[in-house]
């Protein structure tokens, strides 16, 4: 039997309801003998081909979910920069108000 072509194709599960698809087919010349060498480079090629891919995209899932994560760090900073503000506000009045009133003391009979 004449081998005139060879075709292998790789399915992987990406684990999030998704999966990456990669075939190959490669036309074997006729004076071309060792059939088993042939189709192994194809396998090894797709397998490799495949493998880059999935880490790419696992990459760049990892980088657009770091990117949401600092957004969401940068909001809850800047309220808590807003809030320290606030606080920092309120104890500046308070510290008017008792320095204005006379004596800070801890002592009920000073009031």
């Amino acid at each position: 039997m004449q081998v005139t072509t060879i075709t292998y194709q790789r399915v992987l599960n990406l684990g999030d309801y998704n999966s990456a698809r990669l075939e190959k087919t490669a036309v074997i010349p006729d004076d071309y003998e060792d059939h088993e060498v042939a189709t192994q480079i194809i396998i090894e090629s797709v397998e490799r081909q495949i493998h880059e891919e999935h880490i790419h995209n696992q990459l760049d899932k990892e980088i657009r979910d770091r990117k949401k994560e600092l957004a969401a760090l940068k909001a809850e900073y800047k309220a808590l920069q807003k809030e320290l503000g606030i606080l920092n506000e309120q104890n500046l009045v308070d510290n008017l108000i008792l320095n204005a009133g006379g004596a800070a003391s801890d002592d009920p009979a000073d009031f």
